[in-house]
């Protein structure tokens, strides 16, 4: 009986074993790899997904100086536009007042816009005056471009992958 458990429990032990260095060495390395091949592909992501939040946060701080614009029945609210940040204003005699600036990530930048002296301002039904236009943004990593886009009549905002045909 007492042999019997002796030989069981050297089963055990021959069963229960740990990895050798080799098998631990292989392991990290192909970890390594799969991490080294991978990391070239998430800066790609992360610059991508940079454009994309920077060009629906423009647009929707667009939609908000036109609210309130509207709301306010004022022509006094206009946007600043810069190649590295925007600032968005109500201008009150004599001076005016900054509602808010927004800083592009690094990688993001403004390249072009085609409003007079790159500003947007806001009639009193939130329409551009006095036309609408375009904002064209340029991711520097991947070179991809958006688009924001304003309509002149109904003063929609959008924003696109294409650039808009005159």
């Amino acid at each position: 009986m007492i042999k019997n458990s002796l030989s069981r429990q050297r089963n055990i032990c021959k069963v229960i074993q740990g990895f050798t260095i080799v098998e631990v060495v292989v392991v990290l390395l192909i970890i390594g790899l799969v991490f080294i091949t991978a990391s070239p592909l998430t800066g790609k992501a992360t610059a991508y997904f940079n454009l994309q939040h920077t060009a629906a946060k423009m647009a929707a701080d667009i939609r908000e100086l036109q609210q309130r614009a509207l709301s306010e029945s004022s022509h006094r609210y206009f946007i600043k536009i810069y190649p590295d940040h925007y600032i968005m204003r109500k201008s009150t005699h004599p001076v005016s007042t900054k509602v808010a600036t927004v800083h592009l990530p690094t990688t993001v930048r403004i390249e072009h816009t085609n409003f007079p002296e790159h500003e947007i301002r806001f009639s009193e039904k939130g329409t551009p005056r006095p036309t609408g236009g375009t904002i064209m943004i340029r991711d520097q990593v991947t070179g991809k471009y958006r688009y924001v886009i304003i309509a002149s009549v109904t003063g929609r905002v959008r924003v696109s992958d294409k650039r808009p045909t005159p």
